[in-house]
C-alpha cells in the first residue's frame, strides 16, 4: 500500500518539474534568441551598434532563467510556521494565469516585429518600437510569473496570513478575532477564468489590510473567512 501511494507522489513531482523547466525556458528564451543573432550579425557584418543591445538581451535572459530555476526548486512558495495547536484551514497561491497571458499577448507583437525587420523595406525604428512592446509585455508577464513563485497566502483558525520571501521576507498577519471586513473582487474575465481576489481588513492601513490577490476559486476562501467572524 506504501508503494501505491508513493507513485502517485513522484508522477507529480516529476510533472512539476517538467512544467517549471520548460516555462522558465519559455521565459528566456525570447532574450537569449535575440542576444544569440544580434552577436552573429554584429560579428559577421560589422555591425557594432547590435553588440550593446545583445549583449543586455543576453544579461537579461540569463538572469531570468537562473533566477526561475531558482525560484522554482528552491525558494518557491513560502511557508509560515504554525504554533502549536494552529490548523491550517487553507492555503493559496497568485494564478499563474494573468502571467502566462502577458507573455501570450506579446508574441503578435514579436511576428509583427520580426515580419517587418526581415520581409519589408521598412525603417528598422518601427519593428524596433513594435518588438520594445513585445518584449515590454513579455517582461512583465515574466516579472508577475516570478513574483508569484514568492507569494503564499494562509488561513489558519486563528490568523491569516500573507507571506513573501525572495531577497527579503515580508510577513503581514491579523488574528481572525481582528477581522471587520471580508470583500470579494472578481471581474468579467475573472469570473469566466474562475478567478479572483479576497480583501481581508481589520482597520484602516496597508499593515491592517491583506490582499489574496488573482487566487484560483475564491469563493470557498471567502465563505471560510466569513465563517471565522464571531457571531
Amino acid at each position: 500500500m506504501a508503494t501505491n501511494n508513493a507513485i502517485p507522489s513522484e508522477i507529480r513531482g516529476v510533472s512539476t518539474f517538467m512544467v517549471k523547466t520548460f516555462v522558465n525556458l519559455i521565459v528566456s528564451l525570447p532574450f537569449l534568441i535575440f542576444a544569440i543573432y544580434g552577436l552573429v550579425l554584429a560579428e559577421e557584418e560589422a555591425k557594432a551598434d547590435l553588440l550593446l543591445p545583445s549583449v543586455v538581451c543576453g544579461g537579461i535572459g540569463g538572469f531570468l532563467i537562473v533566477a526561475g530555476f531558482f525560484l522554482g526548486f528552491l525558494a518557491s512558495f513560502p511557508m509560515p510556521m504554525l504554533v502549536k495547536g494552529e490548523v491550517e484551514l487553507i492555503k493559496r497561491h497568485p494564478s499563474m494565469r494573468p502571467a502566462y497571458v502577458r507573455m501570450l499577448i506579446s508574441v503578435p507583437f514579436f511576428a509583427l516585429g520580426g515580419y517587418m525587420f526581415f520581409m519589408t523595406t521598412m525603417p528598422y525604428v518601427y519593428p524596433f518600437v513594435i518588438a520594445v512592446i513585445g518584449f515590454w509585455l513579455f517582461f512583465k508577464g515574466t516579472t508577475r510569473y516570478l513574483r508569484n513563485l514568492c507569494i503564499t497566502y494562509l488561513v489558519t483558525d486563528r490568523r491569516i496570513i500573507h507571506m513573501y520571501k525572495f531577497l527579503w521576507l515580508y510577513t503581514n498577519e491579523i488574528p481572525v478575532g481582528r477581522i471587520i471586513s471580508i470583500q470579494e473582487a472578481r471581474g468579467l474575465f475573472e469570473i469566466v477564468t474562475g478567478r479572483g481576489s479576497v480583501v481581508v481588513s481589520s482597520g484602516i492601513g496597508a499593515r491592517m489590510t491583506i490582499r489574496m490577490e488573482e487566487i484560483d476559486d475564491p469563493g470557498p476562501v471567502a465563505n471560510e473567512l466569513r465563517g471565522l467572524l464571531p457571531e
